[in-house]
């Protein structure tokens, strides 16, 4: 079994603008740091044939509940890749997986960039995965919560960044 979360930004910029930024790995540093990660890493990157992979390292906070805390511990190190390509009608693809070490859940998504009129929309999809017995509901809502909470933060942060551009 597993939880999915979804979720739709806008930006009031242009898909070329909002991929621009999406592709270059020097934004992965500043959106992790700006949304309080530490140790942000960009392990590795490439941009051929149309295909934009990026690998990235950093660690998070936790605020786990009293439960879950003696499994977790108070920060994590997240390891996410990500692939960008361009797919039909000017939209772009976003292949996502995420691990975190220590924490036993899979997190794998899509990003789909999407142009708009006034600008573009990112549509996201992420499923959480876990698969331990006794806690591992509870893991899952608690890995979906802090995604949820994650893609909210990362929202204000790229909003901010793209009107600074």
């Amino acid at each position: 079994m597993s939880t999915t979360v979804e979720a739709s930004h806008e930006y009031e910029h242009p898909i070329e603008t909002v991929i621009g930024v999406f592709t270059d790995p020097e934004f992965y540093l500043d959106k992790f740091g700006g949304v309080g990660a530490r140790n942000v890493e960009v392990l590795a990157s490439s941009d051929e044939d149309g295909v934009f992979t990026v690998e990235t390292r950093r660690e998070v906070p936790l605020d786990v509940p009293g439960a879950l805390k003696t499994i977790l511990g108070s920060w994590t190190t997240i390891l996410q890749n990500e692939e960008w390509v361009e797919g039909e009608d000017g939209e772009y693809l976003n292949e996502i997986e995420i691990n975190s070490e220590g924490v036993p859940a899979l997190i794998t998504g899509t990003m789909t960039l999407i142009p708009t009129d006034d600008g573009c929309i990112n549509e996201v999809v992420m499923d959480i995965d876990c698969r331990i017995p006794l806690v591992g509901r509870k893991l899952e809502k608690f890995v979906a919560h802090s995604t949820a909470e994650q893609l909210d933060a990362e929202y204000e942060f790229i909003q901010g960044y793209l009107d600074g551009l």
